[in-house]
């Protein structure tokens, strides 16, 4: 079988409130290349005809996908997949409606919630105030929770874009990362570690390793957790899941609120994919090779 990993390039420049290195898939695509006997490794812009003529030269029988910002624009992410899906090509991970949905937060709690999954609730204070059509924490820094509306509109005056503002849920912060051929079958549970008074996981603390707030939010994957609480995580991941019509593999960022209810905070149906990192770390954490999870994604993927 032939697989063709294509991947986006980083731009030259990252647009305002983003790092380059967000947008840098090189090492992720290699590190998945590296695992399959007949694949091409190809990074494109991102243009329509420049994706094409990779398909052409290639022929593959599957595209591992990873456009996740064509033209350096990450809400451009599900169009590459529309695209996959226009000439009928089969490709790995969630389909074009999923990743559309996904970068909208407005509608994907309101999806969830009409699935019954549990998600943070509006007019409760202490708010947090984030993009509403961006993903990987983008906008997101230490002064993005609020205790009144005057601190709202001064959050809201940082992001140029659309936010919203719902209730910070401040307890354990637990990331489910789930992946299968068929359905949600597998997961990996991690808890996000918050030390010396940081409260949330900020941009910073996702992108720049060499800042406190990065060193005050480890993953742990060795955390306790008790069965109940695994179990409500575990439930709620898999609703997502199935809300969303997520297919391939999917994160999961979930907190639990003051009645130990687990409310999704955010759905990743294309997590980080870097060696140590991401979904990698995850499945590896579960006791699976990195190949296998790889082969696993080529074997299931499919026309959408």
């Amino acid at each position: 079988m032939k697989v063709l990993v294509l991947h986006t390039l980083a731009p030259v420049e990252a647009g305002a409130g983003h790092w380059r290195e967000e947008f840098d898939l090189q090492e992720g695509a290699e590190h998945v290349a590296s695992v399959l006997d007949d694949a091409r490794l190809v990074g494109v812009r991102g243009d329509v005809d420049e994706m094409l003529a990779a398909i052409a030269v290639h022929r593959p029988d599957v595209i591992f996908n990873l456009c996740e910002a064509p033209l350096g624009r990450p809400d451009l992410e599900a169009h590459a997949a529309a695209l996959f899906e226009w000439i009928g090509l089969r490709f790995t991970g969630s389909g074009s409606a999923t990743l559309a949905l996904a970068r909208d937060k407005r509608r994907m709690n309101a999806v969830l919630r009409g699935h019954g999954v549990a998600v943070p609730r509006a007019g409760v204070w202490p708010a947090i105030v984030k993009p509403a059509d961006e993903d990987g924490s983008t906008g997101i820094d230490l002064d993005s929770i609020c205790t009144d509306a005057e601190a709202v509109q001064r959050a809201r005056a940082r992001w140029s874009g659309p936010v919203i503002v719902e209730e910070f849920v401040g307890g354990r912060e637990f990331a489910v990362s789930l992946w299968g051929r068929d359905g949600p079958e597998h997961a990996a549970v991690g808890e996000t570690l918050f030390r010396n008074g940081l409260r949330l996981n900020t941009y910073a603390a996702k992108w720049d390793t060499g800042c406190s707030e990065y060193a005050d939010s480890p993953l742990d994957y060795r955390s306790t957790i008790e069965a109940p609480l695994r179990d409500q995580l575990l439930a709620a991941a898999r609703g997502a899941w199935h809300a969303c019509g997520c297919h391939g593999y999917l994160r999961v960022d979930m907190r639990c609120n003051a009645a130990g209810v687990a409310c999704v905070l955010d759905v990743n149906p294309n997590p980080a994919i870097g060696p140590g990192i991401g979904i990698c770390r995850a499945v590896e954490e579960a006791g699976w090779s990195w190949r296998r999870f790889v082969r696993l994604q080529v074997e299931s993927a499919h026309d959408r």
